[in-house]
């Protein structure tokens, strides 16, 4: 909990987080609340985590504290409709956000209290959700596994000299760098040119503010760290989905203060791919006032 810890230093400074599924319960998201000028922020896949497994039993302890403060959850767009959307620094955070499904958010926590009291009806329509949210997420333990085999190779491309760094958390070393920036952008490349739901290829200024490119540099350092660890091969599926929606809710925390998380590895990889996109790529990143690290400086170093 150490990045709680140091958003609680800001006193009443107002602070916009991502949720991990894993805080939605927990004291430290009420605490949060309690000052009103602070926002929860919700993602789909914050929702599917919510619905999993027993709906009934799971949605009405996920919701149970934003429910107490349900003027400040703010709800973001569709994963797929953001990956979707330009990376024009205008407005980027707002145009992030799913305003009807914000402002209509107390709506549905009167009706989820409704529900958990007996509304048959309501009670049927959650059991629905949940279970589009289970088929959803039994979904991506097969994409994960066509993942697999380019996490292993990404993180081959690794010697042992430079993986102890990435285990131990060392700068990177210029070489590590270069390649970083070039396998990132022919993986990029590739996705903006095969995706359906991308309308057009984004330009170099746009591209690191796309969700295509903070996700997938969140995953690559995600693969390389844990090949460096140990491997990714023998990594159980519903593990390895459980990473790859760790590292979506990692590149949405880059657009807003920060993720309200207790997984040390998330934390751990919204750090580096924070430093990575501002040091290697320019990008703006609200957080990176709050994360020191020295790995900024040997990026910038490397980048120049």
């Amino acid at each position: 909990m150490k990045q709680f810890n140091n958003i609680k230093k800001h006193g009443k400074q107002s602070m916009h987080l991502i949720i991990d599924s894993n805080q939605l319960q927990h004291p430290n998201l009420r605490d949060f609340l309690t000052n009103p000028k602070n926002r929860a922020i919700l993602t789909d896949f914050s929702a599917m985590e919510a619905y999993k497994g027993d709906t009934l039993n799971s949605i009405f302890k996920s919701m149970s504290v934003v429910s107490d403060f349900p003027s400040q959850v703010v709800i973001l767009k569709g994963s797929a409709k953001i990956c979707g959307m330009s990376g024009r620094q205008k407005d980027l955070q707002r145009r992030l956000i799913d305003k009807a499904q914000t402002s209509e958010f107390p709506k549905f926590a009167h009706d989820l209290r409704k529900a958990e009291l007996g509304d048959i009806l309501l009670r049927q329509q959650l059991i629905d959700l949940g279970k589009s949210a289970n088929e959803h997420l039994d979904k991506m333990l097969i994409d994960t596994e066509q993942m697999r085999e380019a996490f292993v190779i990404l993180g081959n491309e690794y010697t042992k000299e430079e993986r102890a760094t990435l285990r131990e958390q060392r700068v990177y070393t210029p070489s590590m760098v270069e390649r970083l920036a070039r396998t990132l952008l022919q993986i990029t490349g590739q996705i903006f040119e095969n995706a359906p739901i991308v309308r057009k290829t984004p330009s170099s200024q746009e591209l690191p503010n796309t969700l295509i490119f903070r996700f997938s540099l969140a995953c690559y350092v995600m693969a390389i760290t844990r090949s460096a660890r140990g491997g990714m091969r023998n990594m159980r599926p519903d593990r390895l989905r459980n990473d790859l929606v760790d590292m979506i809710l990692v590149a949405y925390g880059t657009y807003f203060d920060g993720i309200m998380s207790d997984d040390e590895n998330v934390n751990i990889m919204f750090t580096e791919t924070c430093l990575i996109l501002a040091g290697l790529f320019k990008a703006e990143i609200p957080a990176l006032n709050r994360l020191t690290s020295s790995n900024s400086y040997q990026i910038n170093r490397a980048h120049q």
